[in-house]
């Protein structure tokens, strides 16, 4: 069975706990920069960039119905009927 390598000295709680931060920076800059907010020119909201808003809008467009659309084109319906 082979020995495995053991270091010579302890390593410093300093030591250990800056390295540790650094990495821990460098994790949360990552996702800082994948996580990109922007606001909804339509609605005005807080978004993911690249993605539809909650109401279903995208670059000025209704991509999808939502349950408030749906909900209030059903109402409509029943008043006209």
């Amino acid at each position: 069975m082979s020995k495995k390598p053991v270091p010579k000295k302890q390593q410093s709680k300093s030591s250990s706990r800056s390295r540790h931060s650094t990495w821990v920076a460098k994790k949360r800059k990552k996702m800082e920069n994948k996580l990109v907010l922007d606001k909804c020119p339509t609605t005005g909201e807080t978004k993911l960039r690249h993605f539809a808003s909650l109401l279903g809008n995208y670059k000025g467009r209704k991509v999808f119905k939502t349950k408030a659309d749906k909900a209030g084109n059903n109402s409509a319906q029943q008043i006209e009927a």
